[in-house]
C-alpha cells in the first residue's frame, strides 16, 4: 500500500499541471456553422444590398465596425459613405480583407447596419455581381445624399413693434416735398 500512495504523491504534481493546461488553454474556435445563402438568398432576405471597397475596422471582444466605401446599392439606403456594417467577432463574423470589393448583405440593426457570414457577403466577382443584379436589377450608382438646408430663423432686432406706414413713408413724403420746392425755384428763375 505504501509503494502505491508513493506513486500518487510522485504522480499529484504531473496530474495537477495537466488538469491546470485543460483548464487554461482555450478552446480551439468553432467554425461557423450556418448554411451560407445563395446570392438570390441573400438578396431577398437582406434589407440593404450595396457593393463597396473595405478601408478598415475597429474590432473589440464582441463586435467589430467594419468601414467600407460603398459603390453601387442594389438594395436598400446607406446614409453615409464610408458606411459602417457592425460583425460579431465569433466565428461567423465577417473577416474582409482591406482594399478588396466586396458584395454586402446586410439588416437595419438597432444601431445601424449589421451582416455576418451567414447573411451571405462575399468578396464581389463578376459572377456575384451578375447574381445579385439577375435577383435586384442593376442598382444604381451610390451618391452622397445632400443634406436638407437648416430652416431659418428669425430674430427680432429691436424689442418692440414693427414701425407703422406713415413712419415708414415719411422721409420719403420729406424728399418728395424738397424736390418740389427745388424745382418752384429753379423754374422762377428762369
Amino acid at each position: 500500500m505504501t509503494g502505491v500512495s508513493h506513486a500518487i504523491r510522485r504522480l499529484l504534481p504531473a496530474l495537477l499541471l495537466a488538469c491546470a493546461g485543460l483548464v487554461l488553454v482555450p478552446p480551439a474556435a468553432q467554425a461557423c456553422t450556418c448554411q451560407v445563402p445563395s446570392v438570390a438568398q441573400a438578396s431577398r432576405q437582406a434589407d440593404v444590398v450595396f457593393t463597396g471597397v473595405m478601408l478598415g475596422e475597429r474590432r473589440d471582444r464582441q463586435e467589430a465596425e467594419l468601414a467600407l466605401e460603398v459603390d453601387r446599392i442594389y438594395r436598400g439606403e446607406v446614409g453615409s459613405d464610408p458606411v459602417d456594417v457592425a460583425s460579431p467577432t465569433d466565428s461567423c463574423g465577417l473577416k474582409l480583407v482591406d482594399d478588396q470589393s466586396y458584395l454586402v448583405f446586410a439588416v437595419d440593426g438597432p444601431r445601424g447596419l449589421v451582416s455576418e457570414e451567414c447573411y451571405g457577403t462575399v468578396r464581389a466577382s463578376a459572377r456575384t455581381v451578375k447574381a445579385v443584379e439577375k435577383a435586384l436589377g442593376p442598382g444604381e450608382r451610390f451618391q452622397e445624399p445632400v443634406p436638407e438646408p437648416a430652416a431659418p430663423t428669425y430674430t427680432r432686432v429691436l424689442e418692440s413693434d414693427p414701425p407703422t406706414f406713415t413712419r415708414v413713408a415719411a422721409p420719403g413724403a420729406a424728399m418728395a416735398i424738397v424736390g418740389l420746392l427745388g424745382w418752384f425755384v429753379v423754374r422762377r428763375r428762369t
